[in-house]
């Protein structure tokens, strides 16, 4: 992805003149100047089988926006007309989306905020008079700002330390009820903690560190880090930005099982970011994800201000290979404010975040959005955007069974046998009383009734006010991170609790999930060597991320040409800052001097069958 993808897909795009559509005589008429078009995959659409994007009377359009057909090629539209009510006819080029189901029109100029746009081409784009579809463009409101720095040498508990990786300070982990009858994989945390080195991280069952990436120089955060699939092979995904109280502008990272970042993936349609909450990888290959948009909004229903500011909450699907977008769904023409749960904001330059989506869900051919702050969750139609129904809050669709209702809540995920899991966070006040819990539903769609299935419930009582999630497992079990509480915990189907782990104090984790994971470094390890009493020298080993190490194998000799075999040792756990002196996984006899340590080799495992979850080696130490 990147510049040489985008000018070698606009190649094979069609040209539009913008001189031709200014002497339309006002009709906005984009001509063509023919060029090579993909050959398209798909049938001749019917005239009501186009979806355009941003939809038609779409009220929150971004000034930077494209404009995306789909079930329809680049050829099949025609001439475009493409007319803002301010800003005139606009040119720009047709490129074809990389599934040949679509194309996006990239306007050569923006478009202006509060105007009105038509679209219309050769084929009718909906059912009406003419067929064109109209949208409006937003008027931005200011961005809340993220903090200006981030600090991260004073953690309230000292870090873990590497002598071999000093540059690697993430908080220690502690695993407070050991597995028992857990699924296979690996523990995924991307923990935020005050004052220390938040990051990416992988865990074994011990807490003992596997991988761990700080963010990079220019964002304060990661968010939402684990494994999923993009082109048949399993990634690593997180997202990494700017983050203000409850929401981010950022980007996506895909990273593959070498921890090379294969894709960079920004929101579409010009809008500053995507937010931290949600970037879900389909099996065609595209992302859904979630933007946070303040926009200028008429809030006198309210009690405010005509010019108020409120948070558009906007989903879009995203071709991974081209950035082009698929599809985008705006809250604010289809959820109303009256359905917030709670009052806005009394600052009115404070955008009123009436909705809050935080977890996006295939199903079929819709889309389930949780919406945290009107407690509700919504199926979608993905080609009108038209709700489907409402399951929790006001205007909830759902007769609600004993211990089924929930509120601000997270991660709403359907299932294959009918069943729908969420966090139910309960309170937003530690002072409240009450706890957090997961939660499995059982919806009747005849009935229109929600039962509950099960609940798992930490035997503490965690209270999460914020963040969290409810992953099941393919053996049965369910794995839930404890979101603002630092806890990550596994279940039995039954709801017994078969693993724990700890975060420190004040520390967090968006969410936290288990995966198998086989990684296998491009980078070679890393190697530090400390001179002891007698000619002595310890000699520390790493390899960020590696999977398959059984053991280090330390050479010495005079000269790099004549090493030979001291000892080996198996990896150990990571050496932490103690007040004792630390554990060292591999001692040179007396006599070696410190000059001829030059070597250790590692050995792999075999790489057929992973090695087991149960007990896997650990790495880096």
């Amino acid at each position: 992805m990147g510049e040489t993808t985008r000018r070698s897909t606009e190649r094979a795009a069609l040209r539009f003149s913008r001189r031709a559509g200014l002497r339309a005589a006002g009709a906005g008429l984009l001509t063509l100047a023919g060029a090579r078009v993909l050959p398209a995959r798909a049938q001749q659409p019917r005239s009501n089988g186009i979806a355009v994007y941003p939809a038609h009377n779409t009220r929150t359009a971004s000034p930077g926006t494209e404009i995306s057909f789909r079930g329809v090629s680049a050829s099949q539209l025609g001439p475009l007309s493409v007319v803002g009510s301010r800003s005139g006819g606009h040119s720009g080029i047709v490129v074809p989306h990389a599934d040949g189901n679509g194309a996006s029109f990239l306007p050569d100029a923006r478009f202006e905020p509060g105007e009105a746009v038509t679209v219309s081409a050769a084929l009718p784009l909906r059912r009406s008079t003419g067929g064109a579809i109209r949208f409006s463009v937003a008027t931005p409101a200011p961005l809340v700002s993220a903090p200006p720095h981030r600090e991260t040498e004073a953690p309230e508990r000292e870090p873990q330390a590497f002598r071999s990786r000093p540059d690697l300070r993430p908080p220690v982990i502690d695993v407070t009820t050991p597995p028992e009858e857990t699924a296979p994989g690996q523990v995924f945390l991307a923990p935020k903690i005050e004052g220390g080195q938040s990051g990416a991280m992988i865990l074994d069952e011990r807490g003992e560190l596997v991988w761990f990436a700080a963010p990079a120089a220019d964002v304060n955060q990661c968010n939402d880090f684990r494994v999923q699939t993009y082109l048949g092979q399993p990634v690593l995904t997180w997202w990494e930005g700017a983050s203000p109280v409850g929401h981010g502008y950022g980007h996506f990272v895909i990273a593959n099982s070498a921890y090379e970042r294969i894709a960079e993936l920004r929101a579409g349609n010009g809008f500053p970011g995507g937010d931290l909450h949600e970037f879900l990888i389909t099996p065609q290959g595209t992302a859904l994800i979630l933007i946070y948009h303040p926009v200028r909004w008429n809030l006198t229903p309210f009690g405010g201000p005509i010019d108020g500011a409120v948070m558009d909450g906007i989903v879009q699907e995203i071709d991974i290979a081209t950035g082009r977008v698929l599809f985008e769904w705006h809250s604010l023409d289809h959820i109303d404010l009256d359905e917030a749960g709670g009052k806005r904001p009394d600052d009115p330059d404070r955008p009123w975040d009436y909705v809050h989506l935080n977890a996006i869900e295939l199903d079929g051919d819709h889309l389930v959005v949780s919406a945290r702050n009107s407690h509700a969750i919504y199926r979608i139609d993905r080609v009108s955007g038209r709700v489907v129904w409402r399951l929790g809050g006001k205007r909830n669709d759902f007769a609600m069974a004993e211990g089924a209702s929930f509120a601000y809540q997270h991660d709403a995920r359907v299932h294959p046998n009918g069943e729908l899991t969420l966090f139910d966070n309960a309170e937003t006040d530690l002072k409240a009383g009450g706890h957090s819990r997961g939660l499995v539903l059982r919806l009747d769609e005849e009935r229109m009734t929600a039962a509950l299935v099960r609940e798992y419930v930490h035997p503490t009582k965690v209270l999460s006010i914020s963040q969290g999630n409810v992953q099941v497992l393919p053996n049965g079990n369910v794995f839930v991170g404890w979101g603002s509480s630092p806890v990550f915990s596994e279940f039995g189907p039954d709801g017994e609790l078969r693993f724990n782990g700890r975060l420190p104090a004040g520390a967090m984790s968006y969410r936290a999930y288990r995966a198998p994971w086989v990684g296998r470094p491009s980078a070679p390890p890393d190697i530090a060597a400390e001179a002891g009493a007698g000619g002595s020298v310890t000699i520390y080993a790493s390899w960020n991320g590696a999977t398959e190490v059984a053991h280090w194998r330390v050479l010495a000799g005079p000269e790099p040409a004549g090493l030979g075999f001291v000892r080996s040792a198996p990896p150990r756990p990571a050496l932490r800052r103690r007040r004792t002196p630390p554990r060292t996984p591999a001692r040179s006899p007396s006599r070696t001097p410190r000059a001829g340590l030059g070597f250790v080799r590692s050995a792999r495992r075999a790489p057929d069958p992973p090695a087991p979850a149960s007990a896997p080696p650990r790495s880096p130490r």
